[in-house]
């Protein structure tokens, strides 16, 4: 196996490159201390030997040294993350098991217990339009403006007497009506 490269991304993670015996490569996580002794002490395609945890399909190299090498003169120290211990960890109301965000008051537990009351949604306004043609227009609204068009034409047609004039006005209405509904 070889040592290829150690590498720090901008995230602040430590990164090894390891070459295997059958030609892959395999980007492995690592701590500051193997991270600063690898770029110390190794160049690139140098035969190593290393010790790599897997977890989830992610490795992690916690020890490399040199073919040979005994391995007590290789830094042992391992990064350990811990995540800062919250002042305001969120706690169960009634057993005061801490949970893991804000979202609900209870645990499962007690929540099954005794139900924490639901918060009331804020309701949308009611659609007005009723029901829907398959364009997403109002059938009610679009019915409305045909009856009116035909009352408008019913009305005007006693006082006209040439068709040609009263479709064209028919048509200019219907236009305008129809305007109205795509808005």
């Amino acid at each position: 196996m070889t040592f290829l490269i150690a590498y720090k991304n901008d995230k602040g993670k430590y990164l090894i490159k390891i070459g295997l015996d059958n030609g892959k490569e395999k980007w492995a996580t690592t701590s500051e201390a193997v991270y600063n002794y690898a770029k110390k002490n190794f160049k690139s395609k140098e035969e190593v030997e290393y010790e790599m945890t897997e977890k989830n399909g992610s490795y992690n190299v916690t020890k490399i040294l040199k073919k040979g090498q005994k391995a007590s003169s290789v830094p042992v120290k391992t990064e350990t993350k811990t995540e800062p211990v919250k002042s305001s960890e969120f706690k169960c109301e009634d057993c005061g098991k801490v949970l893991k965000d804000g979202k609900y008051k209870k645990c499962f537990v007690c929540n099954k217990k005794n139900p924490s009351p639901k918060k009331e949604e804020v309701s949308k306004p009611v659609n007005t339009g009723g029901q829907r043609d398959l364009v997403g227009k109002s059938i009610e609204r679009q019915a409305m403006m045909k009856a009116s068009a035909e009352a408008v034409a019913t009305a005007m047609q006693g006082q006209m007497n040439d068709i040609d004039v009263l479709g064209d006005m028919i048509i200019k209405l219907y236009e305008k009506l129809l305007a109205k509904i795509t808005e």
